[in-house]
């Protein structure tokens, strides 16, 4: 027997809510313990830097602890939710929804499903590595010392002409420009491998061999743009509001 409208108008209001309430509920259960831990790190860092005769303030022991985290923590998890994204695209591609005329969807607006399971080197998987070590090394550089951000904001202070291009000025500085840089090299480096690709000549493993590099490169230069970016975000806000 059919369900009533009313049922089917019930379960469809309950599956539009399940999901934002979850979410809610999650940030209610991580936010508490996660700002204590950070606060009680935060103060154990300036007892240490006491203990040894060094300056610290809380403002850059705060600084520290959350460039930390983002680039140990944040930076792996969005380079694993972009690459799961960027398959899924992807796979829209390949199914032939682009080429009939449908937009890209914006950045996880759908339900996505895990990529698949590519072969992978040794070799590459020290790359790999590397890279992710020469990420970390960087981003770790530029935001740990809070001195290095008010350089950054002096700079953007000097060269913008007001809040507004300020704004833009240290999203070019601290986003596009990683990404778009990112991105350039990135292709330079892998034409050979999409030409390969395009050409439909090679068998299915080694196809998805290098479709999984490609994308694993794409998602790997985006989720470090975006953890600059929240990395310079932070920084900001502590030196504008704290010091």
């Amino acid at each position: 027997m059919p369900r009533s409208t009313p049922a089917r108008k019930s379960q469809r209001l309950l599956s539009t809510l399940q999901e934002p309430l979850r979410s809610i509920l999650l940030i209610l259960v991580i936010t508490p313990p996660s700002v204590f831990g950070i606060g009680a790190v935060c103060i154990g860092l300036l007892f240490a830097a006491e203990a040894v005769g060094r300056d610290l303030t809380f403002e850059q022991s705060l600084n520290g602890v959350l460039t930390v985290l983002m680039a140990l923590v944040f930076l792996p998890l969005a380079h694993a939710g972009n690459y799961r994204w960027f398959w899924h695209i992807e796979k829209r591609r390949m199914a032939g929804d682009f080429v009939r005329g449908a937009a890209i969807p914006d950045a996880f607006s759908e339900p996505t499903e895990p990529p698949p399971v590519a072969p992978i080197s040794l070799g590459q998987r020290a790359f790999y590595a590397l890279l992710y070590l020469a990420a970390i090394g960087l981003l770790l550089f530029v935001y740990l010392p809070l001195g290095h951000q008010a350089v950054i904001q002096d700079f953007i202070g000097r060269y913008s002409a007001g809040r507004a291009s300020a704004g833009s000025l240290a999203a070019l500085l601290t986003a596009w420009l990683p990404l778009l840089g990112g991105m350039a090299v990135v292709m330079l480096l892998l034409e050979g491998d999409m030409k390969k690709i395009r050409s439909g000549l090679l068998d299915p493993t080694e196809t998805l061999r290098l479709q999984a590099r490609v994308e694993w490169l794409g998602a790997f230069v985006t989720a470090f743009a975006m953890t600059s970016l929240f990395c310079f975000f932070i920084g900001s806000m502590i030196g504008r509001y704290l010091s």
